[in-house]
């Protein structure tokens, strides 16, 4: 999935120099649409994994949740971490959006 890439600077700091705080909400129209199509290509009972190098909840989190909103009918989200080991953080269920 295209993304800002911003957990990634850890790894590369020249990452730093081209980031902006715009990035991950010009990004989030183009994963939606992505997503959007992978769920119309989807065969029933098939899954998707969604993943980004970001750390921006609106690369992540929301492009869930418009996803969502827009496709409810018959999508599950499902916690894959004991499902296959997997190591790392669960997603937020809220966040806070700053001066809101």
């Amino acid at each position: 999935m295209p993304c800002s890439g911003d957990g990634a600077t850890r790894k590369i700091p020249l990452k730093w120099a081209k980031w902006h705080t715009s990035d991950g909400i010009s990004l989030h129209p183009l994963q939606l649409s992505i997503l959007m199509k992978s769920v119309n290509l989807l065969k029933r009972g098939g899954l998707i994994v969604y993943s980004t190098c970001s750390l921006n909840p609106i690369e992540n989190e929301a492009v869930l949740s418009g996803l969502l909103k827009k496709v409810a009918k018959g999508l599950e989200i499902i916690d894959i971490h004991d499902m296959y080991q997997v190591k790392g953080r669960r997603g937020l269920l809220d966040w806070k959006v700053c001066g809101v």
